[in-house]
């Protein structure tokens, strides 16, 4: 896992951001160390080092998650190294993102993403996708934030887990 930080991440006590100062310490992290256009452009130079590295592997795939889910809108256009990506609780979800994807899509988002977003994202996609909405999901269900003693969570986390296996079995 590369450190895109540079050894800067955000404590996790921010989260979640419920009040202003916390609010200001994402933002600035996001402007900061953790830019995502910034972040985008280090993406094709770090896959092209690892093809290098790793000669048999003939397709590459992305999976992001929260701000991740950011990184792979962004490097899921023209000239992508990859051959299918994976949003998962993604954060900033932009339906203008959504119109450059020129490889297959899958987006699972929680129930606290906004689901106007999702829906035009959906709409935007130009590309094969499976998007889906785990409504009853908080972001983070498939990850740091998964309450795996809660039936339902697990239960959604597997399945999750269970769609992403099939999307990326059938693209790659």
């Amino acid at each position: 896992m590369p450190d895109f930080f540079y050894g800067k991440p955000i404590h996790p006590s921010i989260f979640p951001p419920d009040n202003e100062e916390k609010k200001k310490q994402l933002g600035d992290f996001f402007a900061g160390p953790a830019s995502p256009p910034d972040t985008a452009k280090k993406v094709p130079e770090l896959v092209q080092k690892l093809g290098n590295k790793y000669t048999g592997v003939k397709k590459w795939a992305s999976l992001g998650m929260c701000w991740g889910g950011k990184i792979v809108s962004l490097t899921s256009q023209s000239g992508t190294p990859f051959s299918a990506a994976a949003e998962v609780h993604p954060a900033m979800v932009d339906p203008n993102d959504a119109t450059g994807f020129k490889i297959p899509v899958c987006m699972l988002a929680s129930g606290d993403e906004k689901a106007e977003d999702v829906e035009n994202f959906k709409k935007n996609l130009g590309v094969e996708n499976h998007v889906e909405t785990f409504g009853d999901q908080i972001h983070g269900w498939m990850a740091a934030r998964a309450d795996l003693k809660n039936e339902r969570v697990k239960s959604e986390y597997e399945r999750g887990y269970g769609a992403l296996l099939d999307f990326y079995h059938k693209y790659l």
